[in-house]
């Protein structure tokens, strides 16, 4: 299935787009950047194909669990797994759903707990469309100005940036937790 939509190329995204937030438990990257390496004075179009057919996946994958989530609340919500998620989407969700960019998780997860969890429609928005900009934008710049020689380097710059990221999360809820103790 996977070298079928790199095949189509353009349309390969789209479709793999639109799957990548209901049912294409892989990481996104796999199709994206070899039609990158194919076609790099397209990538611009390919990143905003990209972006527009995951946020419209990722609208349908979420409407689709809103509507059905009543029994599966009553049924599973109380499991292990959804107090965590439903935890982290209390706290804050729309950094959770930028964080879902970041995770080794899969996405169509997110949407699904986001989904079930009736996260409020303008935060799920705005995080899955900035979330799938801190994903793809960045390989999808790097595949246009370096291309093949950034694909054995791509793995290590993604962990770092995770890395970065959860570490300044960290800094800043352990600096909050300060503030509010009245410790700073």
């Amino acid at each position: 299935m996977f070298e079928i939509l790199k095949e189509f190329g353009i349309y390969g995204i789209a479709i793999a787009g639109l799957l990548e937030a209901t049912i294409l438990p892989i990481p996104m990257e796999t199709i994206s950047v070899p039609v990158y390496l194919s076609s790099r004075e397209k990538v611009a179009y390919l990143l905003i194909i990209l972006l527009i057919c995951s946020t419209l996946g990722s609208i349908i994958g979420y409407l689709f669990w809103r509507k059905i989530s009543g029994p599966i609340k009553n049924r599973y919500l109380k499991s292990e797994i959804f107090v965590k998620i439903k935890k982290m989407y209390e706290k804050n969700a729309l950094l959770t759903l930028l964080s879902f960019a970041f995770t080794p998780i899969p996405f169509e997860g997110y949407i699904i707990a986001a989904g079930i969890l009736e996260i409020e429609f303008k935060t799920f928005l705005l995080g899955v469309v900035f979330s799938r900009i801190l994903r793809h934008f960045p390989q999808g710049v790097l595949v246009y100005y370096y291309g093949e020689k950034v694909i054995k380097d791509i793995g290590t710059y993604s962990i770092i940036i995770i890395i970065s990221i959860f570490l300044i999360i960290f800094i800043k809820n352990f600096i909050d937790k300060k503030i509010k103790k009245g410790n700073i």
